[in-house]
Formats: structure tokens, C-alpha cells, sequence
């Protein structure tokens, strides 16, 4: 083998290996080829550090650049939420009712009184009125009481049945009834309007209509044979007729009332044409009633006559009117104000007048309604905060003062008062 081959020979084995198989390697070889990557990176190795260096900062800062901006996002989203979110109430303040009283003096045209105080111009007159009347009595001098009506007795068995006079009807709640007289009930039929009386006369007995049961027959019998009521019976008693106290104050009573009756019919003479209200007042102190007959006595009519002495006071509501709203406007609470009131529906009471003065006293009593004044605070704002619609529905609902309500969240889709507030508005409608 010549020199050279040998050389190579020698030299291929140095740089080959055996594996595990007997294959040869080439891990010399393949060290050298490693060699020269390393080379080659030294060779442009500080090129490639510089570019990874620079490529890893612009990263972070591009992290850092999208997290900025999302968080500046989200505070704007924060803020801008906070500052359109509200919630607008809007309350019906209630209606409450108030009253007041005060005096006031109507002095008449001819009147030359200086008077002070709560006066309204009119007329102050005085009239004299009659009346007579007859009254039956209604009182009794009474000699017998009885408790009487009427049935109808039916028989829905095949025999007939006779009942006697004094036949007993026994109700449900067991009073006791009996025949005035004696009937025969034919089979299947029935007799009406059969008289009875109660055993024992009493207020009691008067019973509404109902079904009686004959104890005198046998218990089968009493099953097909019975009684029924179809009105209430009669309490009635008897004797001569004869004057009660009631009939006497009844009697009274009724005169007064008449003697109104002609107040009101001279009232609308055209002497009070010029005024749109007028008063008058009969007293009782200055009432007269006339009559010869006397309790007990034993009449069944009697004649009373009355005459009495008049104050009429003719007036103008507007004038009393507007005094009256001053005096309500007085009596209010300092958070309420006068809604409304209807002068038609004063009551006016004459308590005194004197006729040479030309002046009489009238007490006026006043109903009104009132309402929260305006900007009164009801309802504080920091009291809502955090509440749900349900919560603040309970609240307002549990307010007096609130009448109704009305609720406006903003955005709407929220249903809970802000956090914030000023940002809970609260009006009172008007």
C-alpha cells in the first residue's frame, strides 16, 4: 500500500468514531464544523447581542404603553359614570285639612259705632215669627198589651188535620204561639192568614217571619203538619190614647222648625237682595209656645202655637272671606301653606248682637286644606343614598306628607340611589 494511502488512512480514523452499531462517526469532524459556527458567531456575534438587546426594551414599553392607556380608559369610564349617574324624586306633597274659628262683627249701614277688630259692613235686623200646629198624640193609657200576626198552616199529609183554639205554635228559638181560633186543615192543602198571639206579651215576641212547629202533635206528624210566618208580628198596646212628655217636646220641636221654615221665606225679601248671605237665629230663650193641653192628658189630638223673636245678619261672604283667609293663614304650622278653601262652606253662628248698636257678633268656623310651603325640606337627600327602588318606595310611602311620588333614575337602567349626594335630586310639584 503505497505511503499516502496509508496517511489518509491513519488520518480517517483519527477522526472516526465507532457507535454503539460498529458505525463510524464523524464527531472530529463534526466538532470542526461546530468550531466554525462559533466563528462565524464570533464573527458577527456583537451585531446579534446588539439586536436582541434593543428588540427587548421596545417590548416592555409597549407593555407599559397598553396598560396606561387601558387604565386611562377605565378611570374615564369611572368618571364619566359617576358624573351622569342621579336619581330625580319628584314628590305630591299631600293635602292635609285645617280649621280655624274666629269672631267677626257685622255692623249694620245706620250703625255710628266705631268698632275694631274683624269687621264686615251689613244689615243686623230683628223679626218676630208665629207658627201653629195640630199633633196627634202617640202616648197610651194602657190597659192590655198583646203581640199578634198571622200564618199559614199546611198539612202535606194524605188525612186531614183539625186544631183547636189555643193550638200551640212553638218558633225556632222557642217562643211560644197560639190559634186564636180553631181550623181544619184539609190533606195536602193549606189554610192562610191564620190569626196568633204570644203566651207572654212581650217586645220580644215581635219576631220576624219564620217556621213553627205544632208540639201537640206526635213527632210524625209535626214532620207534614206545620206553620210559617211570612211578616213580622205586631207589638201593640191598648187603651185610651193619652198625651206623652215626648209628644209635648216632639210638638216643640217641630214648631221651631217651622219657625226657621218662615225666617228663610222673609229672608228673601228684597230688602236683603243686596247681600249674598244671610244668618238668622230664633233662640230658644226667646221662643214662646202656647197650648192648653197638659201631659196625660187623654186626647188623641192637641194644638200648640209658638211665636219668637228673630236676629237676622245679612253680610257679604267676599268680605268675611278674605278676613278668613288672613286668620287660617295665621293658625298654619311655619313648613305649610294655604292651598284652598271654600268660602261657601263657612258656618256662620250669631252669638249675640244688639239691635240700638246695630252690630252682631258672629263666630265663623273655617275648614281648610293646606300643603307644604315651597323649599320646605321633607325628605333629606343623604338619607337616601345607597337605597334600592324598593327601599326608597317603602320610605316614601311611609311619609305623611306624601301624597304620591314619582321616580326618575339616570341612567334607567340603574336601580340604585348614587352614592353621591348631589346627585339626589328632590323636588315638590306644584
Amino acid at each position: 500500500m503505497p505511503k499516502n494511502t496509508k496517511d489518509k488512512e491513519k488520518n480517517l480514523k483519527k477522526v472516526m468514531k465507532l457507535d454503539e452499531w460498529g458505525r463510524p462517526t464523524m464527531k472530529k469532524k463534526t466538532a470542526k464544523i461546530k468550531n466554525k459556527k462559533i466563528n462565524l458567531s464570533e464573527r458577527f456575534g456583537g451585531q446579534g447581542k446588539n439586536m436582541s438587546k434593543q428588540a427587548n426594551p421596545i417590548s416592555i414599553y409597549k407593555k407599559i404603553a397598553i396598560t396606561f392607556v387601558v387604565l386611562t380608559l377605565l378611570l374615564v369610564s369611572v368618571v364619566v359614570y359617576f358624573s351622569i349617574v342621579s336619581v330625580k324624586i319628584i314628590i305630591i306633597p299631600n293635602k292635609e285639612r285645617t280649621a280655624t274659628s274666629f269672631m267677626a262683627t257685622v255692623k249694620d249701614t245706620i250703625s255710628q259705632e266705631e268698632l275694631t277688630g274683624v269687621v264686615a259692613k251689613g244689615l243686623v235686623r230683628q223679626v218676630q215669627v208665629e207658627s201653629e200646629q195640630e199633633f196627634t198624640t202617640t202616648g197610651k193609657d194602657v190597659k192590655d198589651i198583646e203581640v199578634v200576626g198571622k200564618v199559614t198552616v199546611y198539612n202535606t199529609s194524605k188525612s186531614k188535620q183539625p186544631l183547636i183554639k189555643t193550638t200551640r205554635l212553638l218558633s225556632p228559638d222557642n217562643k211560644l204561639f197560639r190559634l186564636k181560633s180553631g181550623i181544619n186543615v184539609p190533606a195536602g192543602g193549606k189554610v192562610e192568614n191564620v190569626e196568633v198571639y204570644a203566651d207572654e206579651p212581650t217586645l220580644e215576641m215581635a219576631i220576624d217571619p219564620v217556621k213553627f212547629t205544632i208540639p201537640g202533635l206526635n213527632p210524625i206528624r209535626q214532620e207534614s203538619i206545620y206553620a210559617e210566618s211570612s211578616e213580622k208580628f205586631q207589638y201593640q198596646e191598648k187603651g185610651d190614647s193619652k198625651i206623652s212628655g215626648s209628644d209635648i217636646k216632639q210638638a216643640q220641636d217641630k214648631l221651631k222648625q217651622a219657625l226657621n221654615e218662615k225666617l228663610e221665606q222673609i229672608t228673601s225679601s228684597r230688602e236683603y237682595e243686596g247681600y249674598d248671605n244671610v244668618v238668622f237665629k230664633v233662640s230658644d230663650d226667646n221662643i214662646k209656645y202656647t197650648t192648653e193641653a197638659k201631659e196625660g192628658d187623654q186626647v188623641e189630638k192637641f194644638k200648640m202655637s209658638a211665636t219668637g223673636e228673630a236676629a237676622v245678619v245679612a253680610f257679604s261672604t267676599e268680605d268675611i272671606a278674605n278676613l278668613a283667609r288672613l286668620k287660617v293663614v295665621e293658625t298654619l304650622p311655619d313648613d305649610k301653606q294655604l292651598e284652598s278653601f271654600d268660602e261657601n262652606n263657612f258656618e256662620y253662628n250669631i252669638e249675640k248682637y244688639n239691635l240700638d248698636k246695630g252690630i252682631a257678633d258672629l263666630k265663623v268656623d273655617v275648614a281648610a286644606q293646606m300643603i307644604l310651603q315651597e323649599g320646605t325640606e321633607i325628605i333629606k337627600a343623604d338619607r337616601l343614598v345607597g337605597l334600592t327602588r324598593e327601599q326608597l318606595d317603602d320610605y316614601l310611602s311611609s311619609l305623611r306628607e306624601v301624597a304620591g311620588y314619582e321616580i326618575k333614575f339616570t341612567p334607567n337602567w340603574i336601580t340604585k340611589v348614587p352614592s353621591l349626594v348631589d346627585h339626589v335630586k328632590i323636588e315638590i310639584a306644584k
